[in-house]
């Protein structure tokens, strides 16, 4: 089971539980488990009511277009967000540097481990 306990308003708005719950009020079950958790957890109550206002608004702006259409702008969505060079992966011709970069940093901190160890039992048992 999910920890809604740490959820902020976004996070209630992007999960489909909660979606589901705002968009289909009528449903006992996700109405009673809904209700039952917001009596355990009354702090957030706030944040469920800016969450719910969130959903209706985000279902109301879809509520004139066909699935078809809501799938076609996700999928621009998607496409604009893999254009934005912060996020495209490593090169891969940076990729195999970096992993020799890292290894390297390893291994030398581990030798500077073995050495420091090694000086240590020098120094106690030739003393």
């Amino acid at each position: 089971m999910k920890n809604f306990a740490h959820y902020t308003v976004e996070d209630f708005a992007a999960e489909p539980l909660f979606i589901q719950w705002v968009q289909q009020p009528d449903d006992v079950e996700l109405s009673n488990f809904w209700q039952v958790w917001l009596t355990n957890h009354p702090y957030k109550s706030h944040e469920i009511a800016q969450a719910r206002t969130l959903v209706n608004q985000v279902s109301n702006m879809y509520e004139g277009l066909s699935n078809g259409e809501v799938r076609s702008l996700w999928q621009r969505v998607l496409e604009s967000v893999n254009e934005i060079p912060e996020i495209d992966p490593l090169d891969k011709g940076v990729k195999p540097l970096a992993s020799v970069f890292y290894l390297v940093r390893w291994l030398v901190a581990l030798l500077a481990g073995v050495v420091l160890v090694g000086l240590v039992l020098w120094k106690i048992y030739l003393k």
